[in-house]
This record gives C-alpha cells, structure tokens and sequence, in this order.
C-alpha cells in the first residue's frame, strides 16, 4: 500500500474577504499518514483590529477577550503552519477559501505563497452526494458524523477529517 500524507485544515475569520482586510483568528491542522492523525497544529491568532464584530463573534463564539489571551500573533503563527504543512497536499471543506486567507497573510508577511495541491471535500460531497444543501454541517449529519459545535476550526478539523475519508470510500467504491 501506497503511504498518503496530507493535512487538514480549517480557518475561522473575522469575516469572508482577505482582500478587505478581514484575517485569520484562529487556525487548525491535522497531519494524517493513510488515515491516522500523525500530528496536530491549533492556534488562536491575534487579528490585526479590536473589536472583533458582533456578527463573526456570534458565528465561532471566539471573543476579544479571549483572542487576547490566548491569541498569538499573526507573523509567528502563518509561518508556523506553513512549515507544519511541509508542501503536503491540503484538505479542507471550501479549502479555497482557509487558503485564500493563509495566502493573503503570508503576502502581507512578504513570504512565499502556499502552492500545495488542494482537495476540496466540498467539491467532493457535490460529486459523491446528491443533497439540499453541502455545507460542513449539512455533509456531515448526511455521512452520520458528529459534529459537536460548528466554526470552531479544531472540531471543524475533526469533523472534515471523518468527512473526507467517508467521500474517499465513496469514490473508491465507484471506481470498482
């Protein structure tokens, strides 16, 4: 059997549009060799302006106060995960998106753009499944996956993870 190394990633964000200034608060990451979790990657991320909106506070439940605990800052953290993503194909749900923020932060941080090969579990589910609605959340209760609390990214992480490998067995299946 083929050895398969891959990440998954999630980010949570103060809002949708790098380009508008919107950044990255919170980031995770699991390495996976086949399909066990070989290493972990979690932070929160100080964003670059306080307050955070009501509405995104409302959405992930991540709080100033909490970001200013906890929360480390942006130039420390992106290149940290990069190197914990060591060029390794990316899986996330809408991974476009995490990696058009991870991108935007690294250009700010004039460092070399992410070119890792992406797998797009969204992408995925319109593919493998025929459904009203392919969010994470709506995906996920379909496969019967847990999912505890959404827009948290370590269990939007968790919950990808077990997503993925149930779209791969799909796809695997039909290619018998």
């Amino acid at each position: 059997m083929q050895e398969k190394e891959f990440i998954i990633v999630d980010v949570e964000t103060t809002g949708f549009r790098p380009n508008d200034g919107h950044s990255i608060i919170e980031i995770a990451a699991e390495r996976m060799l086949n399909e066990k979790i070989i290493d972990e990657f979690h932070s929160l991320v100080l964003p670059e302006q306080f307050p955070l909106d009501k509405e995104a506070q409302a959405i992930h439940g991540i709080s100033d106060e909490l970001l200013q605990k906890e929360g480390r800052p942006n130039h420390i953290v992106i290149p940290e995960f990069v190197k914990f993503a060591q060029g390794l194909p990316l899986i996330g749900h809408n991974i476009g998106f995490d990696v058009s923020f991870i991108n935007s932060h690294l250009v700010r941080l004039n460092q070399p753009t992410l070119s890792n090969k992406t797998i797009d579990t969204l992408q995925l589910a319109r593919k493998y499944l025929i459904i009203p609605s392919y969010s994470l959340e709506k995906v996920s209760a379909y496969l019967k996956v847990p999912q505890p609390s959404a827009h948290r990214a370590k269990v939007d992480v968790e919950v990808t993870r077990q997503v993925f490998l149930k779209l791969n067995e799909r796809a695997q299946l039909r290619s018998k």
